[in-house]
């Protein structure tokens, strides 16, 4: 039995280093890498069942497919290639480039992906998108207040009296940061979880609190209210390493403790005993999560409770700290992307690409070229981003399945998955790099996106700039990590933590803002405090309950697994309250219908929930009824470009 190393790609923190086994030319086990001090040789359900899940799935497409009045049918890559060529030729010789969208999702984030990015600016520059689904707009926050968002490297959080997960899963959404919270939890740290849903994380807690969805910042303030009422700060690091700490001083005072209890729906005493315990925790560190930043104005969230930790000066401190997440392609060279020569280059914000692509003109969209992704499952406001979709003359997919967005394409490329390629990838969720070697041949005649863009660049005129192995482009593009002694070599062989990357950020007390300072958000920033108040906490033309949907155990992103496929209908769990006075049973099937759509659902009884929202999971698709985003407005977020899911109100209505 050969045992090859590789790395899982997927959407997700973890980005494990994982030990494929091979049998017979064939991949029997996978599991995870114990040198690597992140994974520590373990790996989630999701790795394990990917042999059968996604590998060597039935339904996965292994030969490029054409749509011939309606229906797929398989053809040659030379076809194939043809194809692509002659629609990407016509979109630029009759509206030029401009006119092909380029979406790079989020289902594969290795380094090579940055040399799709070069093919289209080859091109002389293509549409791209901006923005994020994911973590825009907390990122945007930090950056307000530190000038750059760092994390504190997990095995940190080792270090930590109090740990404060605030809006965060990870005993479900990232099992290796839980490992080493349960063990800074063994170790005597006090765990503190905030989060509407009572999760598997806060099942472990010290202290929970459930405040009302989308009240995060006044909860902020007013653990802030009691730090500052206590006089238990850290005036040294405030004086020397802040700005504008009087500014945010003064604004706390817009609203009294008893208004802030009545708005998070938390009693005083629990905001005593979590500020002071916080407070008192040195160290104490902060673990945000992506719920957090699911609403238009959540950078303040995120500035709010980064002020908390520069208040009791948890910032730079061995322990403490406010982690969010890290820059997966931050270890890579960009240059070789060439976004610098392609002046032609336009972008459209992806929270609401949907509309984007309707109203875009001179020159409109006319080919849409999609690797890794599946927006009409994973966007906000399904209907619009599909009409969008159809209206565009061709879409080209590169994947594995024949998900949602295939139903809009009409050419599909099959894929390699990170079994079958040679790469590098880094991580949002640590500072390792791993690689990833070629397991398995390529199933069928899948290709990988590198070769694709590769062979369409010869066809095109440009073959030459395109050229080179996946190894030789690594080599240029792992230019940042050889530079720190580390060679292609060295990495090809195992992972490695960049040795750059701080363990402790800010640690010096310098910040890359423009004073060099710790910036607290000011009265400027918050003068819209009431505007958040009447648009989140009132109903919405008559839908009364917020919709909250999270990752699930059992799969990332949209990535299906086949027995998900086969239930009957979306199920949501709703308070008994709201059941009660409804006149709704436990399992009925009713309507779940917002400003944007209804959907068919199966309502489920949980106590454990608050009865001013209604919970699901995301990434259902479609064509099987289970896309939640049928319900969700298309929105973008005031800071970051992220996309506010959570601002959805919903009603439940009986079906007869």
């Amino acid at each position: 039995m050969r045992e090859i190393l590789t790395a899982c790609t997927a959407d997700c923190p973890g980005t494990c280093s994982i030990i494929a086994q091979v049998e017979n030319e064939k991949i029997v086990k996978l599991h995870g890498n114990p040198e690597h001090d992140i994974t520590s040789g373990f790996i989630c359900r999701n790795a394990k069942n990917y042999l059968k899940e996604r590998l060597y799935n039935d339904r996965r497409i292994l030969h490029p497919l054409k749509k011939e009045d309606g229906k797929w049918v398989q053809i040659s890559w030379d076809e194939a290639l043809d194809m692509t060529t002659t629609k990407i030729k016509n979109a630029c010789e009759n509206y030029g480039s401009q006119s092909i969208l380029y979406y790079q999702g989020y289902g594969a984030r290795t380094a090579l992906r940055l040399i799709n990015r070069r093919f289209f600016n080859l091109l002389g520059g293509v549409s791209t998108l901006y923005g994020s689904i994911c973590g825009g707009t907390g990122q945007a926050g930090q950056e307000m207040d530190m000038g750059v968002r760092l994390s504190h490297d997990p095995i940190d959080h080792l270090n930590s009296k109090v740990i404060l997960v605030w809006g965060r899963n990870p005993a479900v959404t990232d099992i290796h940061l839980w490992k080493i919270i349960k063990q800074a939890h063994r170790k005597g740290a006090k765990l503190v979880v905030i989060d509407p849903v009572n999760t598997k994380t806060s099942h472990s807690a010290d202290m929970y609190l459930q405040p009302v969805p989308g009240s995060d910042s006044f909860l902020a303030i007013a653990i802030a209210k009691i730090i500052l009422k206590e006089k238990i700060i850290a005036e040294e690091f405030i004086h020397k390493n802040t700005e504008y700490f009087q500014d945010y001083h003064d604004l706390l005072n817009d609203y009294s403790l008893n208004e802030l209890s009545r708005i998070t729906d938390v009693p005083l005493n629990d905001l005593y005993k979590l500020a002071m315990l916080y407070a008192n925790g040195h160290p104490s560190s902060i673990i945000l999560g992506w719920g957090l930043q699911r609403y238009v104005k959540s950078h303040l969230t995120f500035r709010l409770i980064d002020a908390l930790a520069a208040i009791t000066g948890n910032i730079g401190k061995s322990g403490g700290g406010v982690s969010h997440g890290f820059d997966e392609y931050g270890y890579f060279n960009h240059e070789h992307a060439l976004d610098d020569i392609a002046p032609n280059q336009r972008k459209l914000n992806i929270p609401i690409v949907g509309e984007e692509l309707i109203r875009t003109q001179d020159p409109p969209i006319k080919l849409i070229f999609i690797t890794a992704g599946n927006p009409l499952a994973m966007l906000a406001n399904t209907h619009k981003v599909k009409k969008a979709f159809q209206s565009v003359d061709d879409v080209i997919m590169v994947d594995h399945f024949l998900n949602d967005t295939a139903d809009v394409a009409n050419l599909f490329l099959p894929a390699t998955c990170f079994l079958e390629e040679e790469d590098l990838v880094g991580s949002y969720g640590h500072n390792w790099i791993s690689p990833l070697n070629p397991v398995t041949p390529p199933c069928g005649e899948a290709r990988s996106e590198l070769q694709i863009f590769q062979e369409l660049a010869v066809k095109l005129g440009f073959g030459e700039k395109m050229a080179g192995t996946p190894r030789e482009w690594l080599g240029k593009l792992a230019e940042p990590i050889i530079r720190e002694g580390i060679s292609l070599e060295d990495i090809q062989r195992k992972p490695y933590r960049l040795p750059s990357a701080p363990i402790t950020p800010f640690s010096d007390g310098k910040f890359e803002t423009k004073s060099g300072k710790f910036e607290f958000p000011t009265e400027l920033h918050l003068k819209i405090t009431d505007e958040i108040l009447n648009k989140n906490f009132n109903t919405n033309m008559g839908f009364s309950l917020r919709l909250l949907s999270v990752s699930p155990q059992g799969w990332i992103g949209s990535e299906i697994p086949d027995n998900e496929h086969g239930k009957s209908v979306l199920e949501v769990q709703v308070h008994p309250e709201v059941l009660k006075e409804k006149g709704i049973e436990d399992g009925e099937e009713v309507w779940l219908e917002s400003i944007q759509g209804k959907l068919l659902v199966k309502v489920k009884e949980n106590n454990e929930i608050r009865p001013d929202y209604v919970l699901t999971h995301r990434g259902g698709w479609r064509k099987y009824n289970k896309c939640v985003n049928i319900l969700t407005p298309d929105l973008v977020s005031d800071h970051g470009n992220g996309a506010p899911y959570y601002e959805t109100f919903v009603g439940l209505k009986r079906t007869t």
